[in-house]
């Protein structure tokens, strides 16, 4: 499981990185596009109407998906998303100055946290 694969990234690299999810829309509700894979997995939710709702569908994704690193929420205007085309899921790692150094595919299918590993180890290395 690719939730594994990110932990394993963040564990070897929270000293030396800071790591942010973000949970931007839901990509699947129940009141819109819901998967078949959601419904086996019992992952039904109606899309966020607030962000208390957010919160808290972000909330429950964290912890069925078992990530360990900080969670961020969008903002129910999916400000995030909008900016950074992050749904359903992208990643990122941004210099301490503010500048993106590597921008991934768009997930599921684009989704590589080898080369989102390498690129966390590039700026580790440019900052030492």
């Amino acid at each position: 499981m690719q939730s594994v694969r990110l932990n394993d990234i963040y564990e070897a690299h929270k000293d030396n990185f800071e790591f942010f999810l973000i949970y931007v829309r839901e990509a699947h509700p129940s009141d819109g596009w819901q998967t078949p894979q959601n419904l086996y997995e019992e992952v039904i939710f109606e899309a966020p109407t607030n962000e208390d709702e957010r919160a808290e569908v972000g909330n429950a994704c964290q912890i069925a998906l078992d990530l360990k690193y900080p969670m961020l929420i969008d903002s129910i205007d999916d400000d995030v998303e909008n900016k950074y085309v992050a749904s359903p899921i992208r990643l990122y790692v941004i210099d301490g100055e503010g500048i993106i150094t590597y921008v991934g595919d768009e997930g599921p299918r684009g989704f590589d946290p080898d080369s989102w590993e390498d690129a966390i180890k590039e700026q580790i290395t440019a900052t030492v």
